[in-house]
């Protein structure tokens, strides 16, 4: 075999033109094929089968080795594989869940026949109705509910647990000389709704609940388990112990499945739900909304289990580290766009044996406390050191408010300004959506001016005001001191400027709004004052004080008498354009209410008056 460089093939190359130069290339220094017409057809059509098969075998091999790593695999059946050597179970689909209290209307089938009141029960799986956008959703109780008559006389259901789906059920008759799986038959099956029964046999009336494995340490030959994956096709089986680890079926057992199948989140925001069914006879039911409909969640995606997978397995299904505590969250509750964890020792200020935890919610700001309490005490605390008390705290919002101004090139668009500001505006609402909304997300200046003068290719620069708000409810007519704390310092200035605006409130019967005033010694003081102007009147001089270094504005004894809106907004100018948020605060550019302004570029448009009509936009 000759040694020469020259005539060794490139083995290494992917692309089919690279193969085939390659091949031509060894082949034309073969002293017996060095004459030969490598472009005639017939040659050619026999190169191009060699390249073919070589660039299938080596895309093959590639995209193979590929499905070995976790990291580098595509196909979802080959990361899961992987993340069941990690012991990590993909999470299933989740529904959404609302609770609403129940009250029978003119209720019938009440009283025994002595003509006492008897219970009423609502059993598991009544089904209830929503309609969004013109679609009809079913939610199900979970839970067998049993009341009596109320001192008011009224038979009311209260704070009723619904999930959005419809109760299935699948049976197997266990066979232990065939290999033969228990797969649930629908890809958006919510597993924590599985029960799974078994009994001896279709005509047996003993029936035996198994419980999902969770902790292989605790069970033995007798305990009535089961096991789940997800298997090679998508959907998710079960299986079970071998005597050994886990009780095994016997020969002819009946297998019985019962679960709940979703839509995943397409009635997230429900908030208004109908009896479809019957309660023990009655169908005539008024059903008030507690809570909207939230957390509803397709299945785990591919990126979300190579991410979670290592996270589990170091976990080891215990929660010690804050990586711990992130890990068991993101894999037992869906619902959640962003979360921050750390321990008490790093609070501020020091909280020794606490964890906290801050959850943003995909669907709201904050958590409500029915999930908060699920979070705790089911996925926490059978995982928690003891020692350590995990604390849910709600995120820590800074709204951004932006006024940016635009110029453009008419003569590459021939979109109007108003247009061009809807599409800047929509380039801003993606920005805020990818960088911001989670807890290490920055505000970045330059990248927002990017993002308006990119949205088109007519606008040519842009100019961004950046402003901070913060919202607060005051308790109404008591003296109390508020603590508004920005993430970033305050805009600093010695000159009688003001940096500090909010929205309107009642105080001694007449509307006022809350400003700043620089003091002598350069500090500077909260006034309340009403009117503006001519008309403007201090009714305090001094109901507080502006730190502008820590980012710290401190209301003493302030009491409103009411608010126009919801809560209190304070809106002040930052000391930098880059804003970044601190532990579990979260950004959040309000994209509706910024102002959003092109107008034509006359310098590069040309023009007898361009020069002398241009103007620039100030920075404040």
């Amino acid at each position: 075999m000759s040694t020469d460089k020259t005539k060794r093939l490139n083995v290494s190359e992917m692309d089919f033109a690279a193969i085939k130069s390659s091949l031509i290339s060894f082949l034309s220094e073969n002293d017996t094929l060095k004459d030969l017409n490598f472009e005639g057809s017939a040659v050619n059509t026999l190169l191009d089968a060699f390249v073919y098969i070589t660039h299938f075998n080596a895309l093959n091999a590639n995209l193979a080795m590929n499905e070995t790593f976790l990291d580098s695999a595509q196909l979802r059946q080959s990361v899961v594989s992987h993340a069941k050597l990690l012991g990590y179970v993909p999470r299933s689909s989740y529904a959404p869940t609302a609770y609403v209290n129940v009250l029978i209307n003119n209720p019938i089938n009440v009283t025994d026949i002595d003509g006492n009141y008897i219970p009423m029960t609502m059993l598991k799986g009544t089904q209830f109705s929503t309609i969004i956008n013109g679609t009809t959703y079913t939610f199900v109780n979970d839970t067998t509910t049993t009341i009596v008559r109320n001192t008011a006389g009224q038979y009311l259901f209260e704070n009723i647990k619904l999930l959005q789906g419809q109760f299935k059920s699948t049976q197997y008759v266990f066979d232990e000389a065939t290999a033969e799986r228990f797969i649930i038959p629908y890809e958006n099956v919510v597993t924590s709704s599985l029960v799974v029964t078994v009994k001896e046999s279709s005509t047996s009336s003993v029936v035996e609940t198994y419980t999902r494995a969770t902790d292989i340490t605790s069970i033995n030959a007798d305990s009535k388990v089961y096991f789940l994956q997800e298997g090679y096709d998508g959907l998710y089986e079960i299986y079970f112990g071998d005597d050994v680890i886990g009780n095994k079926p016997n020969n002819g057992n009946i297998i019985e499945l019962n679960y709940i199948v979703t839509d995943n989140d397409a009635a997230n925001g429900a908030t208004k739900f109908a009896l479809s069914d019957t309660i023990q006879g009655n169908s005539d039911a008024t059903v008030t909304t507690v809570q909207k409909a939230i957390g509803g969640s397709s299945r785990e995606d591919i990126n979300s289990i190579k991410f979670n997978a290592p996270l589990g397995f170091v976990t080891q299904n215990r929660a010690v580290t804050p990586d711990d505590y992130k890990a068991i969250i993101l894999n037992s509750y869906p619902n959640i766009d962003a979360i921050a964890v750390w321990g008490g020792e790093d609070n501020t200020p020091p909280d020794y044996g606490k964890v906290y935890i801050s959850i943003k919610p995909k669907d709201a700001e904050v958590l409500t406390p029915l999930d908060k309490e699920l979070i705790i005490g089911q996925y926490l605390k059978p995982k928690n050191v003891v020692s350590i008390t995990p604390t849910i705290v709600d995120p820590n919002y800074t709204y951004i408010y932006l006024e940016c101004f635009f110029k453009y090139n008419p003569n590459l668009t021939n979109l109007s300004s108003d247009a061009l500001g809807i599409i800047a505006r929509e380039s801003i609402r993606a920005y805020n959506n990818n960088e911001l909304k989670r807890f290490d997300g920055v505000f970045r200046h330059s990248n927002v001016q990017s993002t308006i003068d990119n949205s088109d290719i007519s606008i040519i620069n842009s100019t961004v005001r950046v402003f901070m708000k913060k919202r607060f409810v005051p308790t109404i007519n008591v003296e109390r001191r508020y603590d508004i704390q920005f993430s970033s310092k305050l805009y600093s200035t010695s000159s009688s400027e003001q940096i500090i605006t909010t929205t309107e409130f009642t105080y001694l019967g007449q509307t006022c709004t809350l400003r700043d005033r620089l003091n002598t010694d350069g500090t500077r003081r909260v006034q309340i004052i009403s009117g503006a102007g001519s008309n403007e009147r201090i009714l305090n001089t001094d109901i507080g004080y502006v730190e502008e270094e820590n980012g710290l504005i401190v209301l003493l004894g302030f009491n409103p008498s009411s608010i126009a809106g919801d809560y209190i907004e304070v809106t002040v100018k930052p000391e930098s354009n880059d804003l970044a948020p601190k532990r579990n605060e979260l950004l959040n550019i309000l994209v509706d209410e910024c102002i959003v302004q092109g107008e034509i570029d006359t310098m590069i448009t040309g023009g007898t008056s361009a020069g002398i009509d241009y103007t620039t936009t100030p920075r404040h």
